[in-house]
């Protein structure tokens, strides 16, 4: 192992308190294996719950933080407390590395990082300013605006970036061309997802074996296309049983309620099981109790990336259907069936529907190919190429 390194890591949200570990969580577990990894947790952060995960981490409190309901006004009422706690920690802990995946608080990092001469890594997961405009109605293009000026700051101060797909690497290109852009996708926990056996996953959360069953899980809101499932799913119950399992939560509380009016309007809302948010653990049995998992993503910046919830579908063997999107094709060879337009999807689904023994074996193989090629020990030796790469260089220019 080359030299141990002190990293500090400033998250998109609280690692150790999310519901849903994200990809900045299982990447700090593993560098924290091999490294001193000192991570900032977000104190009273409006998403936190009661788990608190095991990460074998330095963590470092926001000090004196006051808490909030929305996550934008959290970041903002922070600031000062955000600053002190990180600007403290990379002098007191003698920092070598930043990684920061967020909008203001990575401006605060890089700015200080850049500063204080310490190599910082931005993990630029989505396109930032699309997605944090995503949750409101009013005000939408102010919100994309100021967020450009903190994000566009952080990647100008940053000497490498990372992102998870190509797309949004021309995006960051086109903002920084003269920055280090490295391409990591996202990955998956291959011991939790994996196939295991329909009737015993639907038994567990008490649905039966009968019928064809579609899942869309993750988070409902304005990126993701549901009014033609919908429509789509009521006329193909003319002919085959086929029904909706639904499993997640909408930031922005319309859009939750919108999915329920098209479930109405359409007269299937009796065919749409709906689940509140899961525990992690419990996911693989939602997806192993479907037989096709449903991405339908708008044609948004924000969708230039490798899905979670399409890797794990993947993992776990399940076929999965979503709108056209060049970088899928770039990434998954087998199991995702592709649509741009309503007339499409119907097709798509039939032929799935219609086909579902072949497809279901051709994914048994390609799913343990999968979990070894996107497994997160994988993806997080990639990304710890680049801390050392970014560490290299520093200690190169001394």
């Amino acid at each position: 192992m080359g030299r141990k390194m002190r990293i500090f890591i400033v998250p998109v949200n609280d690692l150790m308190r999310h519901p849903i570990p994200t990809r900045m969580y299982h990447i700090a577990k593993r560098l924290a294996e091999k490294h001193d990894v000192y991570l900032l947790s977000y104190t009273k952060h409006p998403l936190a719950s009661r788990i608190i995960r095991r990460l074998n981490i330095a963590e470092i409190p926001v000090n004196k933080a006051v808490s909030t309901n929305s996550v934008g006004l959290y970041y903002f009422i922070n600031v000062p407390q955000l600053y002190i706690s990180i600007k403290r920690t990379i002098e007191r802990e003698n920092i070598d590395t930043i990684i920061h995946a967020n909008i203001l608080p990575s401006f605060i990092a890089s700015k200080l990082a850049k500063k204080l001469k310490i190599p910082n890594i931005y993990d630029f997961q989505d396109y930032f300013p699309e997605s944090a405009s995503a949750y409101y109605v009013k005000g939408k293009h102010f919100i994309e605006l100021g967020v450009k000026t903190f994000v566009y700051s952080a990647l100008k101060n940053s000497v490498a970036i990372v992102t998870p797909s190509y797309g949004l690497k021309t995006i960051v290109h086109e903002i920084v061309p003269d920055k280090s852009v490295h391409v990591i996708p996202n990955g998956v926990d291959s011991e939790l997802f994996k196939p295991m056996d329909q009737e015993i996953a639907r038994k567990s959360i008490g649905l039966d074996k009968d019928y064809y069953l579609l899942l869309l899980q993750g988070s409902l809101d304005a990126w993701l296309d549901m009014e033609n499932v919908m429509r789509i799913l009521s006329k193909l119950r003319k002919s085959v049983d086929v029904r909706l399992l639904i499993v997640g939560f909408s930031h922005a509380k319309h859009y939750y309620r919108l999915l329920l009016t098209y479930a109405k309007h359409y007269e299937i809302d009796k065919y749409v099981y709906m689940y509140p948010p899961q525990p992690y653990e419990k996911i693989p049995l939602f997806i192993n109790s479907s037989d096709v998992v449903l991405a339908p993503y708008k044609r948004m910046m924000k969708n230039f990336a490798t899905p979670l919830k399409v890797a794990e579908a993947l993992a776990c063997g399940k076929p999965v259907i979503t709108t056209s999107n060049a970088e899928f094709k770039l990434w998954y060879h087998k199991g995702v069936y592709f649509y741009n337009n309503y007339e499409e999807l119907e097709r798509v689904l039939s032929h799935v529907v219609n086909n579902y023994e072949d497809i279901q074996g051709e994914l048994k193989g390609y799913s343990d190919y999968f979990r070894k090629e996107f497994s997160w020990d994988n993806i997080s030796n990639k990304f710890e190429n680049v801390v050392v790469a970014a560490n290299a260089n520093k200690h190169a220019r001394e």
